[in-house]
C-alpha cells in the first residue's frame, strides 16, 4: 500500500549512497512540504562480497537486487541508485526515472599529497599502481600510459582511498560526482576530512578517460505509478535526455561489467558533441537533439562491429 504522507526510500548503507539518497529526499520535501521521508538503509550482496570482482559474482545487479525485492514486496516506495551502476535489464514490474541535475561526469585521480597537485595519468612514472575495479577506467588509463600497472580494488570511497596508505596501490580513480556529493554533506564530510587531508585530487579530462554511461546521474526506481507524480517534479530535462541517450548506447552494445564502454555527451549551444569508447576503440560525432538517439545508436553499431 502506498503512503501518500510518507515516502519510504531504500538505499545502500554506504556513506555515499546515504548522501545521494538524502539529496533526493530533500528535493521531494522541497516540492511537497507535507511529505515525510523515511530512509531505509539495506545491505546488498555487492557490498558484502568485496573479496572478489563483480565479474566473478554476477555484475552490477548485485547492488540492486535487495532493493528491488523490497520495492516489489512493498517494503519501500523508492530506491535511489547511481545510474551508472544499474544493469540494463531489471524486473519488468519496476520503473526507472532519472532525478535532479546531473553531477560532474569526469573521473578524478587520487594520490598521496606528496605527489604533484596537477598530476596527469600520462605523466605517471613506470610501475605506478592505479587502483580501480572498472575495466573501462583500466583500459583507457593504459592507453594514456602503458607504463602504469592497474590493481583491482573494491569497496566504498573511503576504503578505496585508504588502499593508497595500506600499500596496495599508489593512486585510485574515482567518480568526481560521488566524491563531491560526499563532501557536500556535512555529516559524511566530517568522517573523511582527516583522510582527504592526506591526498591530492586531480581532475581527469572527460576526453582522456570517457565516463561510464549515465555517470553523475541519480536514478529513482519504483513499483507504484503513484510515485511518478513526485519524481517528475524533481526531474531535469537535460539530465533526462542524456540518461536516455547513454542508456541507449549501452543497450545497443549490450555492454555489461565484462565489457568496457564509455561515453561523454556534451550539450553545446545548438547541438550535442559525442565521444564514445568501447573495447579499445573510439568514435565521435556532433548532432542535433532530435537526432541524438539515432546518432548514438549508429556510433554504438560501428564500435560493436569493430569488436566482432
Amino acid at each position: 500500500m502506498f503512503h501518500k504522507e510518507i515516502i519510504r526510500i531504500g538505499t545502500r548503507k554506504s556513506a555515499l549512497a546515504l548522501a545521494q539518497t538524502e539529496m533526493v529526499g530533500d528535493a521531494i520535501k522541497n516540492s511537497f512540504p507535507h511529505i515525510k521521508i523515511e530512509y531505509i538503509p539495506m545491505n546488498t550482496l555487492g557490498d558484502k562480497r568485496l573479496d572478489i570482482s563483480l565479474q566473478e559474482i554476477g555484475g552490477k545487479g548485485l547492488f540492486t537486487k535487495e532493493l528491488e525485492e523490497a520495492l516489489i514486496n512493498g517494503d519501500i516506495d523508492l530506491a535511489i541508485h547511481s545510474a551508472k551502476d544499474l544493469p540494463l535489464e531489471f524486473d519488468g514490474r519496476l520503473k526507472l526515472m532519472p532525478v535532479l541535475k546531473r553531477g560532474i561526469v569526469k573521473d578524478v585521480l587520487v594520490v598521496k599529497n606528496d605527489c604533484p597537485t596537477d598530476l596527469e595519468i600520462r605523466d605517471l612514472p613506470y610501475g605506478f599502481r592505479i587502483g580501480t575495479s572498472s575495466k573501462r577506467r583500466a583500459e583507457q588509463a593504459m592507453l594514456l600510459n602503458d607504463n602504469i600497472k592497474v590493481v583491482p580494488i573494491r569497496g566504498n570511497v573511503l576504503t578505496r582511498i585508504g588502499k593508497i596508505f595500506s600499500g596496495d596501490t599508489d593512486g585510485v580513480i574515482l567518480a568526481k560526482a560521488g566524491l563531491d556529493r560526499l563532501l557536500a554533506d556535512k555529516k559524511y564530510a566530517a568522517e573523511c576530512e582527516e583522510l582527504l587531508g592526506k591526498v591530492n585530487i586531480t581532475d581527469i579530462k572527460e576526453t582522456d578517460i570517457l565516463p561510464a554511461p549515465a555517470q553523475g546521474i541519480l536514478c529513482a526506481q519504483y513499483a507504484s505509478d503513484d510515485m511518478a507524480e513526485f519524481l517528475k517534479k524533481i526531474q531535469d530535462e537535460t539530465c533526462n535526455t542524456l540518461f536516455n541517450a547513454e542508456r541507449r548506447y549501452l543497450s545497443v552494445l549490450q555492454a555489461d561489467c565484462h565489457t568496457s564502454a564509455g561515453i561523454y555527451i556534451k550539450k553545446n549551444l545548438d547541438d550535442y558533441s559525442i565521444n564514445a569508447y568501447f573495447e579499445g576503440e573510439y568514435q565521435s560525432a556532433d548532432t542535433k537533439e532530435k537526432e541524438l538517439l539515432d546518432t548514438v545508436e549508429k556510433i554504438a553499431i560501428k564500435l560493436k562491429r569493430k569488436d566482432v
